[in-house]
């Protein structure tokens, strides 16, 4: 992507307050020895966070934070808030990958959230059943997890994004009852 590329442009009507978390990246790269936020690197945007307190006003965002071209993708997540202190939010968890495409314009609908992106287009996230074999006997807290399955599986066939970095060797020791799914 050159410089002088178009900025992503989000319609929304996500309201922060709905969500125990909301947060999106530019991702740069992506690494498999962590899940949820970890295995995507790049710096998050302050425009497209529950932190920001005018988001619920903001139909419009332009995700230009970062420039065109030093970016693979933007990753939306969205901890839904209802239900989390029962561990019953996990259906109603919001994830999208957008990918910048000049010029193109896709929609994505989730449960009541509508997400429009203009010079993007959303990229699937990934199932279960997508986990390339060497990360099916992983900790369910990464194979659950719908970032770690996009980073591993979508985000290393996108240009602009390098990964997965890191190895996964000794993770099959890990402690599930520390484990969650995001």
């Amino acid at each position: 992507m050159e410089p002088d590329r178009l900025p992503i442009r989000l319609s929304h009507n996500l309201d922060g307050r709905k969500f125990k978390w909301l947060w999106a990246k530019y991702v740069r790269a992506t690494r498999d020895t962590a899940h949820c936020t970890g295995c995507l690197l790049g710096p998050y945007s302050h425009r497209l966070s529950g932190h920001n307190s005018e988001l619920r006003t903001q139909g419009e965002l332009v995700l230009d934070e970062e420039p065109p071209g030093t970016y693979g993708a933007v990753y939306i997540c969205g901890v839904a808030r209802q239900g989390y202190s029962r561990k019953q939010n996990y259906a109603h968890n919001l994830h999208a990958a957008i990918v910048p495409a000049e010029g193109t314009t896709d929609s994505y609908v989730f449960e009541n959230w509508s997400l429009t992106v203009r010079n993007g287009r959303f990229t699937p996230i990934p199932t279960l059943e997508d986990l390339p074999n060497r990360y099916t006997g992983l900790p369910a807290a990464f194979t659950t997890c719908r970032i770690f399955r996009w980073a591993v599986c979508a985000a290393p066939t996108l240009p602009g994004i390098t990964g997965p970095c890191g190895t996964t060797t000794g993770l099959l020791g890990s402690r599930p009852d520390r484990d969650r799914m995001v």
